[in-house]
């Protein structure tokens, strides 16, 4: 469920500063039964570099997650009204987990409280931003998390096709399939990294002994 009625907009004036008009970088789920806190994150986001997937149910928010390749996701707690327990919540994040183990998914509500946070993160959220939000703290969570789950999907789609080569290989093969064994070694200690750290690129670079830009030339070569 949507912010209470009390609040007169669902977000803080602290809007970040617009990045530059481009394609956007990121696809993240957002899922809420009000249509217009829909609308104000979309708003939002579109300036930030974001692809906003609107959902306004759970079913909507799981279809939208199968149907497509997601980053992130941003997940209301309660959709019924009169509901503050988060239970509809609680059990999207799970289902959501289910489908996809390595999703970066957020929680929101407007009934935010230590139990709940609790049981969000217990059933797979990472975080949970409270309504009203401050913008410029929301764009930057979401944007690490979305960084974050977009190289992970990245590195599971190189380990799927190591897998295929490896299972595709001849004793001929022996060398290539030996440098495929180290490269995968190291895309799998760059996810880990990052994974690590949250997608911090500076932490995680420090953590493998390399440099800002050595690491991002790691990344760009495992497609991360």
């Amino acid at each position: 469920m949507a912010a209470s009625t009390t609040f007169a907009t669902p977000f803080t004036a602290t809007r970040p500063a617009p990045r530059p008009m481009t394609a956007p970088v990121w696809r993240v789920l957002i899922a809420d039964d009000r249509r217009d806190t829909l609308q104000a994150l979309r708003m939002l986001l579109d300036t930030q570099g974001f692809s906003v997937v609107p959902a306004v149910s759970p079913i909507e928010a799981l279809r939208a997650a199968e149907a497509h390749p997601i980053d992130a996701a941003l997940i209301d707690l309660n959709y019924d009204s009169g509901r503050t327990s988060g239970d509809q919540g609680f059990d999207l994040i799970s289902r959501l987990r289910q489908m996809h183990s390595q999703l970066p998914i957020l929680a929101m509500t407007a009934w935010a409280t230590p139990e709940l946070q609790r049981e969000a993160v217990k059933r797979g959220a990472r975080d949970l931003i409270e309504k009203p939000w401050d913008e410029s703290r929301l764009v930057a969570t979401l944007r690490s998390h979305a960084e974050l789950g977009q190289a992970l999907r990245k590195v599971s789609h190189l380990e799927a096709e190591v897998h295929r080569l490896r299972a595709t290989a001849t004793p001929a093969d022996a060398g290539s399939f030996e440098q495929m064994r180290l490269i995968e070694v190291e895309g799998a200690l760059v996810k880990k990294a990052m994974l690590r750290f949250k997608g911090n690129v500076s932490r995680a670079a420090k953590s493998l002994g390399l440099s800002r830009s050595a690491l991002y030339r790691r990344l760009q070569r495992h497609g991360v």
